[in-house]
């Protein structure tokens, strides 16, 4: 019974982390958001020039999207994890070694 806890306790962690990751990813979107909206002021009033807004705008939009969704895509696929081991766990039979190269 004692690595039925251990399990469980380690499939809460990994629910904590996929939680902890999906803000994560969330968050670096909002200040992505933040930094082209700040470098589209600094444009409208003139301290930048278009080609430098444009490429601050577009770098930060790239560097958001790509960092966010890691950090999201990360935090669901430790909640997957956290699943499919819950699942092996409470399955009363040890999947063979056959059936795992299907």
């Amino acid at each position: 019974m004692e690595g039925q806890a251990r399990i469980s306790a380690k499939v809460e962690h990994a629910r904590e982390v996929e939680r902890i990751l999906q803000r994560l990813g969330w968050s670096v979107a909002a200040l992505g958001l933040a930094g082209v909206a700040i470098f589209a002021v600094l444009w409208a009033i003139g301290d930048l020039d278009a080609e430098q807004a444009i490429s601050l705008i577009l770098g930060t939009c790239l560097a958001a999207i790509l960092a966010g969704a890691t950090a999201y895509g990360s935090g669901v696929n430790v909640g997957l994890g956290a699943e499919r081991l819950e699942i092996a766990a409470r399955s009363p039979v040890p999947p063979s070694p056959e059936g795992s190269a299907r």
